[in-house]
């Protein structure tokens, strides 16, 4: 009876106190939604909805005479219409009631 008790009180103890088995595997964290961006690589803020024209600037080397990059220049992007995700509609909706 005794021997029984302490095979028992064994199987407990190990059971408790062994790292893997208490372990669960984790659930995925949840991916963030797709942030609105262009093939132009701009945002979506950057285009204006009536024309669809960017207002971006482009970063674009600039170099010397001999093939040397000197600098940058930053012309104005030449994306004419967003190509990005397509961002939730915007809702008004007035007060219900008085």
């Amino acid at each position: 009876m005794i021997e029984g008790a302490l095979i028992a009180l064994a199987g407990v103890l190990i059971g408790r106190f062994l790292p893997g088995r208490r372990r669960h595997p984790r659930s995925p964290k949840p991916k963030p939604p797709p942030d609105p961006v262009c093939g132009c690589t701009h945002h979506y803020a950057m285009h204006d909805p009536a024309t669809k024209a960017c207002h971006g600037t482009v970063k674009t080397p600039q170099h010397n005479s001999i093939g040397h990059q000197v600098g940058y220049t930053y012309p104005a992007c030449a994306c004419r219409q967003y190509v990005g995700p397509v961002p939730m509609p915007e809702f008004f909706a007035s007060e219900i009631g008085g």
